[in-house]
């Protein structure tokens, strides 16, 4: 059995393949060079057939569906953006799910986080972003990890995912194995994100486009918009402007996190703070993190099972494994991925433009 999990990432895009467990596919593709020459994404994926399933990029995600059955309405969903909007795309996810349709490729669209039955509704409301697709397909890698770690059921699976990836942050609560909260990666700032808008500037904004939630974050309160966070960190040892921008970005995570035990039925069963993302890789980040959060738990780095691919694309490789009622359909099933319904768009009661 081949399977294929995708992580649509700020930075890159990552493929993961398993043949039967053993590793067939780990590469990567930079964003940029992506949206300039689209063909690449079915360059790697037509190396590797025939395969038997694919989980796609998925964005916002949808209810488990099959990219063949894509409807207009569907691509909204995922993407979130107008057509209307004459922005630059967001790295061409539109045109790439097209094409997958259209090719006929074994491919599915996975649930963001809000589509979950184990998330309690009242923590849906007037929320869209708790943790996009490619989140919760990290999760899964955890589970494993906790599984394997600790040598326990997955029903004894219980931590907090902390992802600080290259343009966005997220952290979501997984308990007995399922997820039951998250903060996704518009509410907490990023390297590039802004994270949450305070209602009175968004009033003093006025018309809200895609783009303010690509700026603000680390990079643009250090001054230099186009910086890693590796380079603001570096700047921070002797620029103060760029110290005040790692001083905003972790203590918007630490809130994030400490915010997200409140989810937990208890708040002793957290055995881990799992670590992942790009972020991760500064020992000074990490270091930042350990000090003041093991307060709740052990914080440690996530396991990863590839030498190139990032956990998000592993995690995608897992689901589609499971969903084909493989090693991994234990850990599907109980995230009850099946079971996902709705719309991003339910329990919204702020009016807003409903026209794609």
């Amino acid at each position: 059995m081949k399977v294929i999990g995708i992580d649509p990432g700020s930075k890159s895009w990552d493929f993961f393949g398993l043949d039967n467990n053993s590793i067939f596919l780990d590469t990567s593709i930079l964003t940029k060079n992506l949206m300039e020459e689209p063909d690449k994404f079915f360059e790697v994926i037509d190396g590797v057939k025939p395969f038997d399933l694919m989980v796609a990029p998925s964005g916002f995600g949808l209810p488990l569906k099959k990219v063949q059955d894509l409807t207009e309405k569907d691509m909204f969903q995922i993407l979130l953006k107008f057509k209307r909007d004459k922005e630059k795309k967001i790295v061409g996810l539109g045109e790439i799910l097209r094409r997958i349709k259209v090719e006929n490729y074994p491919s599915v669209i996975v649930p963001s986080v809000k589509h979950l039955p184990t998330v309690p509704t009242y923590k849906k409301i007037n929320k869209i972003d708790m943790g996009t697709a490619d989140k919760v397909c990290t999760a899964v890698v955890g589970i494993r990890d906790q599984i394997e770690s600790y040598n326990i059921i997955i029903e004894k699976t219980n931590f907090i995912l902390i992802e600080i990836g290259f343009g966005f942050t997220a952290v979501l609560a997984i308990e007995n194995g399922q997820i039951i909260d998250g903060i996704g990666g518009s509410n907490i700032m990023g390297i590039h994100a802004c994270g949450s808008v305070d209602g009175e500037l968004a009033y003093l904004i006025g018309e809200i486009k895609k783009k303010h939630y690509y700026q603000g974050g680390v990079a643009s309160i250090a001054g230099y918009a186009n910086l890693s966070l590796q380079e603001v960190v570096q700047l921070a040892k002797k620029d103060a402007q760029s110290k005040l921008a790692i001083n905003a970005f972790m203590d918007s995570i630490k809130k994030a996190t400490f915010a997200i035990t409140s989810a937990f039925s208890e708040k002793n069963k957290i055995k881990d703070i799992l670590l992942a993302g790009r972020g991760i890789d500064l020992e000074v980040i990490k270091d930042d993190l350990k000090n003041t959060l093991h307060k709740i738990a052990n914080v440690r780095e996530m396991k990863t099972y590839s030498q190139i691919a990032k956990r998000s694309a592993q995690g995608a490789a897992f689901i589609a494994d499971g969903l084909l009622g493989g090693k991994f359909k234990p850990i599907i099933d109980n995230l009850k991925l099946k079971d996902s319904s709705g719309s991003v768009l339910d329990h919204i009661y702020i009016p807003y433009e409903r026209k794609a």
